[in-house]
Parts: structure tokens; sequence; C-alpha cells
């Protein structure tokens, strides 16, 4: 029976390296992303590049109320057969919590949390029928951390962060590997370059590209890790920050960030 990885937010930046690095393994992919030409071009790249594996894609907005539903009612009307879900599709801000509308939290939220526990929720019985499965869900370092600016983003990746390790604690009996990706600053689209060009001293060094993320997070997801952060200088960052005190933490994060308040997406 054949096969598929289902990723969201796959049209581009980590959701597109994503697919194109399951691609390499041999892996079926099914690509959720919004409408549009990003979409179509990653599909028909990775349908060029691979013959060999299965391609498909579907153009929905994830931010739209039931909107995973039309995405679980595609995989079943066409009999795809999910053995991992990766749930990456999200939205990143910038600027004061109460200078941002209240219809792009709306919106944020949907994203970064509905989107991921409604798909989750659904897939839940195909991923036990084809178990060994996986889920992936994609956390962000921002999320172990308080960060003035990013408040409901950061807040939001922490619930995807806990939310996938609990997960995993209720899933492992059924043969479903839960993890949970936290990648720090990564070069994924035009916003996140032009803040991270700002960044200074580690934080700056600690940048990837989304290609770099894509692979060590396929690869340590395959071989069940809970907790996958890429790049030696985040995994080093995280695990001094858990020594070190919380006033500390917030010295050093307030100094990373205070060259990039003028840039506000």
């Amino acid at each position: 029976m054949k096969m598929y990885t289902l990723i969201t937010g796959a049209g581009a930046g980590i959701g597109k390296a994503l697919a194109f690095e399951c691609a390499k393994k041999n892996m079926n992919v099914l690509l959720v992303a919004l409408p549009g030409a990003e979409l179509e071009s990653t599909v028909n790249e990775i349908q060029s590049t691979f013959k060999h594996i299965d391609c498909c894609g579907l153009g929905a907005d994830l931010s739209k109320p039931q909107s995973f539903c039309a995405v679980y009612k595609w995989v079943k009307e066409n009999n795809f057969n999910i053995n991992i879900l990766i749930n990456n599709v999200g939205i990143g801000s910038k600027g004061d919590f109460e200078h941002t509308e209240t219809i792009f939290y709306e919106r944020q939220l949907e994203l970064n949390i509905h989107a991921a526990t409604m798909l989750t929720r659904l897939f839940l019985p195909d991923l036990k029928a084809n178990a060994p499965s996986h889920i992936m869900n994609t956390s962000s370092m921002g999320g172990f951390y308080m960060i003035p600016g990013k408040t409901v983003y950061i807040a939001s990746k922490a619930y995807i962060y806990y939310f996938s390790r609990s997960l995993r604690l209720e899933l492992k009996r059924h043969n479903i590997n839960v993890s949970v990706l936290c990648p720090g600053g990564t070069d994924s689209n035009a916003n996140t370059i032009a803040c991270n060009k700002e960044l200074k001293g580690m934080a700056k060094r600690s940048i990837l590209l989304p290609e770099e993320v894509a692979e060590e997070a396929i690869d340590k997801m395959l071989k069940g890790k809970a907790r996958i952060i890429p790049g030696f200088i985040n995994k080093l960052s995280y695990h001094i920050s858990r020594l070190i005190p919380e006033f500390i933490q917030q010295m050093v994060i307030s100094n990373a960030f205070k060259h990039v308040e003028n840039h506000k997406y």
C-alpha cells in the first residue's frame, strides 16, 4: 500500500524545504499551501526532479474556519494513505501587541494553533491504522522564551511545543512517534531575512537556511527524536538557557532583539 507524507505550509520557506527533503528520501508527498504560484511551482519542481515519487498539491487557506476539513476530505476522496503528518503552517509577526489589529491575531492563532490541532485530530485514526507513523509539528525556539514584540507568536509556539510533547506520551503505545521541530532564526522569507540581518552576536551566527533546517528535521523525525533543534549553536543556546537565571536570559534576548525593533511585519 502506497503511503504519503502530508505537509502544510509547503509552498515556501521551511515547508518547501521539508517537502524536498522528504522527496529526496523517496517519500510520496502531499503539499498544502495557499493557492497560487508558489504551491504550483513547488509541486512542479518536485514532480520534475523526483520522477519516481508521487507529489500532489492542494491550495487551501488554513486560516479559514473548517478549512482543515477540506484537507481531510481531499485526502480521503483520493484514497491517499497518510503515515506521516507534518504540521508546519504558521505565520510570524513583529510589533507591539496593542498596535496589531485583532483580525491578524485571529488569523495567526488559526494557523499556528488551530490548524495543527484539528488536522492532527482528524488524521489520528489514519496514522494509527498505518503505524508505524510520525507526526512532526513546527514550533520555534522562541516558544522557550519571553520575547517582547512577538507576544502572540511565541505563545502560539509554546502551545505547539507542549501539545506535541504531551501527545507523544499518549501515542507511544500506538506506535506513533511525535516530534516537535524548534528552529531558531531561519532565512525563510523576506521579512525574516530583513530582521535576521540586524541581529548581533550568537543570534546572528545561529541563522540557518530552510534547507539546513529541513535536512536535520526529517532525519531526526525518522529516528524518533522528541525535540528537534537544528544547528549546533541553537542546541547549545537551549541547553545553556536551562542553567542560567531568567533575568540573565531576558538581558541576552533584549540585547539580541533591540536591533530589529524597526522591522515590523
